[in-house]
């Protein structure tokens, strides 16, 4: 295991095949995160990933990222903590390289212009990509009661507009 610099280039032999570990990120590590995450919350996130040549002779980074990361329920709007673990596994390219040749189910990850891996910046987007669209408590509540009970209301629209049609049809059988 080792330490991760803040780039890789994944086609050095001493790069391959080792395992990187990123314990405990911090938020100036991960600024897309803290500006989406609640602040004042914590923001944790670790990975452990490895680069290797695939089947096909291909480079693959895989590995794990987990967290704990904060939102607001979009039902509550209370705090509410999102646990992640991410088993990522996907293609390395080059910066508008060609994805041909890949199967249609694997990810890819493009390196920047100088062809290195930016570790950091990675494991932020894999984040990202996961980031829930609505958040909210599994069992949230609002106390809220539904607008109308069961019973009430107004007369479904579409049977008013049959009961009109049902009318003129037969205003036009008696004349």
């Amino acid at each position: 295991m080792s330490r991760v610099p803040a780039s890789l280039d994944p086609q050095q032999p001493r790069v391959q095949q080792r395992e990187f570990v990123m314990d405990a990120l911090v938020p100036g590590d991960l600024p897309r995160l803290r500006a989406e995450s609640l602040e004042g919350h914590p923001l944790h996130v670790a990975a452990r990933f490895e680069i290797r040549r695939g089947a096909l002779g291909e480079l693959r980074l895989s590995g794990t990222i987990e967290g704990e990361l904060w939102h607001e329920c979009q039902r509550c709007l209370q705090p509410m903590a999102w646990h992640f673990r991410l088993t990522p596994d996907a293609v390395l390219v080059p910066l508008e390289g060609s994805i041909e040749g890949l199967d249609a189910g694997d990810d890819f990850v493009e390196l920047d212009a100088e062809g290195l891996l930016r570790p950091r910046d990675w494991v932020e987007e894999e984040v990202l990509l996961a980031w829930p669209l609505v958040p909210r408590h599994e069992d949230c509540n609002t106390g809220r009661t539904d607008e109308f009970a069961e019973g009430e209301g107004r007369e479904n629209p579409f049977a008013v507009l049959a009961g009109l049609k049902d009318d003129l049809a037969g205003r036009g059988d008696d004349s």
